[in-house]
């Protein structure tokens, strides 16, 4: 039996999860290890990596859907949140937050990624689901990532992680992003300081913040990499071709969209709630569990597909399912 105390004195057991996401549910990690730097950070993945524990590292805790049951094994909460700046780099830990290194960048006068003002997460995390918005995305500024990977750490180049739409090589392999060098460009920040303000302000007016959700449940509908009827879905959706073409102006159709025109918004099972606000979003509205999202997702895919001839693609992470 391994004897994870006296590798890793600071793990604790059995620790709700709930506490450790934006969405406000799940069960209990059988470990769990916060990690306040990347010595911690390597420490714990050597010891996962020598033991073949099942483990999981997290870090704001959006974009997660944890199980009712919780997680069978080492929960690794990173901390690590360290980052400077150099010329036009920034090098940064992966456990810095989105909205602390873009300040920082702008106040240095470094510009290009207005577009991230609101990113609710992590820097490991939004280059991880490649995050973006307004038709950018972390795979424009990113240079390169330190992971830990098969028991060692190596480099890994923009071309390496093979971005695509809100995904990554990380996604595919069990690998761990330590630190990541991003390249933006010198510049007067004045417009992008104004971008930032204009861009939370439309997240505060169409997003629910005040809910606890997880971020969008599920991908746009990425029109460049799918093959659709698009005859079908603009008759679905009971659009005209404009409004067709405006809804799909970034390659784009969007999820929140197809549930606005479907009169999906506000659908509820148990303490799960479609958004009134964001049909993308899919909220805690009170006590809601882990198998009431599942119920939840699960209808609106299946209706997506029947009724669209669309296969839907969850944004989120599902954990201990």
């Amino acid at each position: 039996m391994i004897d994870l105390k006296s590798l890793l004195p600071e793990i604790k057991e059995n620790e709700a999860l709930a506490p450790y996401t934006t969405f406000k549910i799940g069960g209990p990690a059988k470990y769990f290890l916060e990690a306040k730097n990347n010595v911690e950070l390597v420490k714990a993945l050597q010891v996962v990596a020598s033991t073949g524990l099942n483990y999981i590292v997290i870090g704001g805790g959006s974009n997660l859907l944890v199980s009712d049951s919780g997680f069978d094994g080492l929960v690794i909460r990173q901390l690590n949140n360290q980052f400077k700046i150099d010329g036009d780099k920034v090098m940064t830990e992966s456990g810095a937050k989105v909205a602390d290194v873009l300040a920082a960048t702008l106040t240095a006068g470094l510009i290009g990624w207005a577009w991230a003002a609101g990113l609710p997460g992590l820097i490991g995390g939004a280059i991880r689901g490649n995050a973006g918005a307004y038709g950018e995305a972390m795979s424009n500024i990113t240079e390169s990532v330190e992971v830990f990977r098969a028991g060692k750490t190596e480099i890994l180049t923009n071309e390496q992680l093979k971005f695509s739409y809100r995904h990554s090589l990380v996604k595919d392999e069990k690998m761990v992003i330590l630190a990541a060098t991003l390249k933006l460009k010198k510049g007067d920040p004045t417009v992008d300081e104004e971008l930032v303000k204009k861009y939370l302000d439309h997240r505060e007016k169409t997003q629910p913040l005040d809910l606890p959700n997880p971020g969008c449940a599920f991908k746009n509908i990425n029109l460049q990499e799918v093959q659709i009827d698009q005859a079908k879905v603009i008759k679905a959706l009971d659009i005209t071709e404009a409004e067709w073409q405006a809804a799909t102006k970034y390659n784009k159709l969007s999820v929140s969209f197809i549930f606005d025109k479907m009169n999906w918004k506000g659908k509820t099972i148990g303490g799960a709630k479609v958004s009134e606000k964001h049909g993308a979003f899919i909220v805690n509205a009170g006590e809601a569990k882990a198998e009431h999202v599942i119920m939840l997702m699960s209808e609106l895919k299946m209706r997506v597909r029947n009724e669209l001839g669309l296969a839907l693609e969850e944004e989120i992470q599902l954990v201990g399912f």
